[in-house]
């Protein structure tokens, strides 16, 4: 049951492993100071209050013979939050769950 003092501010299809977004919320904790963790969720302290990274498996990705593991993942903040402080972390966790280039 969704928690009514969070909004979410992006809802994300993503082609990785619960490994992968482990590894990058460990990024995420070295630049926002960790607020605790539950089996499929982080939380960040913000100023404001707080964020809170959740995620829940989707079926794989199929093209041809390709399999892809896939994760929706939400980021939620605290209605205390202000707009400003919400988009530097939705920023830094694209900034550091980008992957390849061109």
């Amino acid at each position: 049951m969704p928690d009514s003092s969070f909004k979410c501010i992006s809802l994300r299809d993503m082609a990785c492993t619960e490994r992968e977004l482990l590894r990058w919320l460990g990024v995420m904790e070295t630049l926002f100071e960790p607020a605790g963790r539950e089996a499929a969720a982080w939380l960040f302290k913000l100023n404001g209050g707080h964020a809170r990274i959740a995620w829940a498996p989707l079926p794989d990705r199929v093209i041809a013979l390709v399999r892809l593991k896939r994760l929706e993942v939400r980021l939620e903040c605290e209605q205390s939050v202000p707009d400003d402080e919400a988009r530097r972390f939705v920023f830094e966790f694209d900034r550091h769950t980008q992957r390849g280039g061109g």
